[in-house]
């Protein structure tokens, strides 16, 4: 499921978007807003359409073993074991999982081949010759532990992958760390007998909350072009980069908007964002003018928190 900070940029993504567009129609940047975040989970389900194949593969492996005119046990039993791991035979006959990759058309199609070769990269690899040479017994945390390892190892900082996810769609590049939590996720599910398909929100609040926020955002800008003319003495708004306005105008928003997230917490999150996305100078420059405009607002009585949001 996703983060605050994934809601974040993708909050962001879409007021870039809405003011390069010079549009106003809040429905369109809001329907935006959200097939952008579907988007996340349309990734997230090609990540787990790579284990569908790479259950066949093994399969397909296993069936060569066993007519060789010598056999290796261990590696039968291993293979096999992994066959039967919860999260492979989930990936395998999950039938909510397998209408999903229906009903979004999802398939690796001319990319298979670059699966196939990372399963290769698996099958020969020296290391991998040892694990299934091994005559230790497994239980299911040993294949789950192996299934992270070829996970990470194979698949999530595989850069030649990441081209292919960023030639499907060309935010993918972005969304990719939600998505691989979202997987990592859905694999802990199955050993602990749940269902492996992740929510993409954690509740209904993550849900409302970044599309209030990109829409109180987009309906507050002539407030908040005010109040950063007034404390940004030194600049004048449109010399801002759209970026930093947006980043700054998403902050404002989120400070009197969510009464359970501290002040500190907007702040502190709109400066990683500033350092992803802003120029070099930006993370300094929104720092003191939040922290300034923050105080401002607060003498004002318009930024009134409530449970966790007090914490300072």
């Amino acid at each position: 499921m996703l983060t605050r900070r994934h809601l974040r940029i993708k909050a962001l993504h879409a007021l870039f978007a809405y003011a390069q567009s010079r549009s106003n129609d809040l429905n369109l940047a809001l329907y935006g807003l959200e097939k952008n975040i579907d988007r996340i989970h349309d990734l997230y389900l090609h990540e787990l359409k790579v284990f569908w194949h790479f259950t066949q593969f093994l399969d397909k492996r296993l069936e060569a073993e066993k007519v060789k005119q010598q056999p290796s046990p261990q590696r039968i039993t291993r293979v096999s074991a992994l066959l039967n791991s919860p999260f492979l035979q989930s990936i395998a006959a999950d039938d909510e999982l397998i209408a999903q990759w229906e009903q979004k058309h999802v398939h690796w199609g001319d990319h298979f081949d670059v699966l196939l070769k990372i399963f290769h990269d698996f099958w020969v690899d020296p290391a991998m010759e040892v694990w299934f040479s091994d005559e230790t017994e497994l239980v299911d945390k040993d294949s789950v532990t192996f299934i992270k390892r070829f996970y990470r190892d194979y698949i999530a900082n595989n850069e030649v992958l990441h081209d292919v996810y960023e030639d499907m769609h060309m935010d993918w590049a972005d969304d990719l760390d939600a998505a691989q939590m979202m997987t990592v996720k859905s694999l802990e599910n199955a050993k602990k007998g749940k269902t492996i398909l992740v929510d993409l929100y954690k509740n209904q609040a993550d849900k409302t909350f970044v599309s209030n926020l990109l829409m109180k955002t987009i309906q507050l800008e002539p407030e908040w072009k005010t109040l950063i003319e007034k404390k940004a003495t030194s600049w004048k708004y449109n010399r801002l980069t759209p970026v930093d306005r947006c980043l700054i105008e998403l902050a404002l928003t989120e400070l009197v908007m969510a009464e359970d997230v501290p002040v500190k917490v907007t702040i502190n999150e709109a400066i990683e964002l500033a350092k992803q996305y802003g120029s070099e100078n930006s993370p300094g420059f929104i720092n003191g003018l939040l922290d300034a405009l923050a105080k401002d607002l607060q003498s004002q009585g318009k930024i009134l928190k409530t449970g966790r949001g007090l914490i300072t």
